[in-house]
């Protein structure tokens, strides 16, 4: 393993697999048809009285908002200042801090924004590279750009892999995958150039890699990769992380009414129309399906439960 890649792992927040406590795996990495994507497919677990865990995974991904908000060179010094004087009032702080970043906009996509940084940190163990949150100038704005970006360094070809993310959370399934490929193709599909989809985030992370990496050496050869006059430019993946959450009648209303066998069943039979209607979408844009793309689908009792819940706990 290259020095780079160690220092790139570094990166990575992930815990010990608590988000599977939470969610039931359907499949992983599982084909699209007549593209490079692969899908991930998980459902809400069931407790002992039947009882989808839906409370419980908003609190659970509500506790990360300062992982997932707050840059990491501010976390690793709010660390430092616990280990050297037994205060935690600088991870206290940065709390709060997190807290303010947040929308009470009651079509906010920032819990889907979340999951995804979870899922790709936890699932596919690529870190995040910039924090986007900070990046806002108002608690009332969604920051314009990518949902989350993550990276992963290629030993082999001395290559970075640049993970645009993008999330939907819709009643609909069909219209959440639709929706979510039109908003990632722009950051896979365009030329390089200042009027380009991605201009803006790659000069974002040039720009503040300084307060999200709390390693000079990593930073310089980071901002290589994104410098267009730097021949390690050309060494610079563009690659998709997505995730798309949908309303679905499957899960139960009442307790003890089914077993998480028989749900898993029910949604078992609803994966190849998932997997085909995100074929579908990716292929309706030329050249999309040769990019590799990363999509976790998540079924839900219902998304805009999901979002007043996640805006009541963030806003405490």
């Amino acid at each position: 393993m290259s020095w780079i890649e160690k220092a790139i792992d570094t990166l990575l927040i992930n815990g010990e697999g608590e988000i599977h406590s939470r969610i039931e795996s359907l499949g992983n990495k599982l084909e699209i048809e007549g593209t490079k994507a692969k899908g991930y497919c998980y459902s809400l677990k069931l407790n002992a009285q039947g009882v989808p865990r839906a409370n419980d995974l908003i609190e659970f991904v509500a506790t990360k908002i300062v992982d997932y908000s707050i840059p990491k060179k501010m976390q690793d010094e709010a660390k430092e200042y616990l280990i050297k004087t037994g205060s935690s009032s600088k991870i206290i702080d940065l709390q709060n801090k997190a807290k303010t970043l947040f929308t009470d906009l009651k079509k906010t996509g920032e819990f889907g924004e979340m999951l995804l940084y979870i899922l790709v940190q936890e699932i596919l163990g690529y870190p995040q590279l910039i924090s986007k949150m900070t990046l806002k100038t108002s608690e009332r704005m969604h920051y314009h750009g990518a949902d989350g970006i993550h990276v992963k360094y290629e030993t082999a070809n001395d290559s970075l892999s640049l993970y645009w993310g993008e999330s939907k959370m819709e009643k609909n399934s069909n219209t959440a995958i639709k929706h979510c490929f039109e908003s990632l193709k722009g950051f896979l599909l365009d030329t390089y150039g200042y009027k380009s989809t991605q201009s803006r985030d790659l000069q974002l992370i040039t720009n503040n890699l300084n307060q999200n990496i709390n390693n000079p050496a990593l930073e310089d050869i980071l901002v290589r990769y994104f410098d267009l006059d730097d021949n390690l430019s050309n060494k610079l993946n563009y690659k998709g992380v997505c995730f798309v959450g949908f309303d679905s009648k499957n899960y139960p209303s009442n307790p003890m009414e089914t077993t998480m066998e028989e749900l898993t069943e029910l949604f078992n039979s609803d994966l190849n129309k998932w997997l085909k209607n995100s074929g579908k979408h990716i292929k309706s844009h030329i050249n999309l399906e040769k990019f590799e793309i990363h999509i976790f689908l998540i079924p839900f009792p219902s998304v805009q439960e999901f979002r007043d819940y996640f805006i009541e706990l963030v806003s405490k």
